[in-house]
């Protein structure tokens, strides 16, 4: 049985398969926008980013839940921070590979 603390505990490694594959990932972050009644909020948004992915994920939760690590190389939104941005294995699509349209991220699954 999973204690609390161990349910949110990272568990890292490496996946040297994918070290220095180009990538998109498609990621969620909230935007600033002006709501239906004037003010200003936030709200969810999709953003894109395009890097090389360093191979260091970890997983968290319980059942597993896998992150990517991408150092962010060509694309980011304009208001994006930091150099590197952590990608879920369902919007990730690695670029130049044929398999990635066809649903080859289900291998990247825990």
């Amino acid at each position: 049985m999973t204690s609390p603390e161990q349910k949110y505990e990272r568990r890292y490694g490496v996946d040297e398969a994918l070290k220095g594959k180009y990538a998109e990932c498609d990621g969620g972050a909230s935007l600033p926008v002006v709501l239906p009644n004037g003010r200003w909020g936030l709200m969810p948004g999709r953003q894109t980013f395009k890097g090389v992915l360093t191979g260091l994920y970890f997983d968290q939760g319980d059942p597993p839940w896998r992150w990517y690590e991408m150092l962010i190389s060509h694309d980011r939104p304009t208001d994006y921070p930091d150099e590197t941005v952590w990608c879920e294995p369902g919007f990730l699509f690695l670029l130049g590979d044929e398999e990635a349209e066809a649903g080859a991220w289900k291998k990247l699954m825990p």
